[in-house]
Parts: C-alpha cells; sequence; structure tokens
C-alpha cells in the first residue's frame, strides 16, 4: 500500500481536524495512509475488516505521540502533586 502523493497542503490546511499531533508530518502520513486505504477498497461499503484496517493504520501513525503524551501529562500531574505535598509538609513544621 502507497501514501497517496498530494499537490497541495491546501486540504489540510483548510480541514478543522478533531485531532492534533505536535507533529504535522506525521499527521499528514496518517491522513495519506487512511486515504490510500479507502482508495484500496474502492466500495463505499467496505465493512468491518475495512473498518478495522483503518484503525490499524491511525494506531500505527499516532500511538506512540499518544503513548508520550499521557506519560508528559502523568510526569506533570506528579510534579503538581509533590509540590503541594511540599507545602503541607512545610505547614506541618513546628516553630522551636
Amino acid at each position: 500500500m502507497q501514501a497517496v502523493s498530494v499537490e497541495s497542503n491546501w486540504y489540510y490546511e483548510s480541514m478543522k481536524n478533531t485531532w492534533n499531533s505536535s507533529d504535522p508530518e506525521l499527521q499528514r502520513r496518517c491522513v495519506d495512509a487512511v486515504i490510500a486505504r479507502v482508495d484500496d477498497i474502492g466500495d463505499s461499503s467496505a465493512g468491518i475488516i475495512a473498518a478495522q484496517d483503518i484503525i490499524d493504520i491511525v494506531t500505527e501513525h499516532l500511538a506512540p505521540e499518544i503513548y508520550n503524551n499521557g506519560v508528559s501529562d502523568a510526569q506533570k500531574m506528579i510534579v503538581a502533586k509533590m509540590t503541594d505535598l511540599e507545602i503541607e509538609l512545610d505547614g506541618l513544621r513546628r516553630s522551636s
């Protein structure tokens, strides 16, 4: 399966995405791969197997970035909680 070559970026720039990637090239490759798969199917009623193929394409292209974003979010949350704990512990100190 070969990705569809897009002559112009107008399509990518004009579409409002419901998902965003920090890497525009990754996003473009994912969209191209899905378009190529849909073109390969050539049938508007492709069914469950084609739908699973499309999900696999999207997962293959975006899963690492989604995972890394989750790890970054968890790291930020832990840092914030640690800051809160330090403040609480400082509040427990007794004056001498």
